[in-house]
């Protein structure tokens, strides 16, 4: 994966209602890997339907402990799975591509720098 074909989704904005961390995952999958990712039309949004997100990913993904590019990746918040991203190795480390409610919209983290940002790794999902 190359920096140039990340940068056009960082600094996408962030919405509860129609475009949160699920949904960008979604966009993610089909702009930059050509993956057609279908989510629940019922799924809960907002600070209910991120709580749900841990439990609403693990059908779409096999746990891997040697992440690739594309790969999905659940995130604690509150202590629970409640946040999903990207994997993409970037510059010799891994990063995780996620639309962020905090900031207002779509960042790039490492890996190694989401503990800090209050979102450690629960892990990495291979998709099914």
């Amino acid at each position: 994966m190359q920096l140039a074909d990340v940068e056009r989704l960082v600094g996408v904005p962030y919405c509860a209602d129609t475009l949160d961390c699920a949904d960008f995952v979604v966009l993610v999958q089909r702009e930059l890997f050509g993956r057609d990712v279908v989510l629940p039309d019922n799924r809960p949004r907002g600070a209910r339907g991120q709580v749900a997100l841990g439990e609403l990913s693990r059908p779409y993904g096999h746990r891997t402990e040697e992440p690739a590019d594309g790969d999905l990746v659940v995130m604690f918040e509150g202590g629970r799975p409640a946040h999903v991203g990207v994997y993409l190795f970037l510059a010799h480390e891994g990063w995780v591509l996620h639309s962020c409610e905090q900031i207002g919209e779509s960042v790039c983290h490492r890996v190694r720098e989401l503990p800090d940002w209050g979102a450690p790794i629960e892990g990495f999902y291979k998709w099914v």
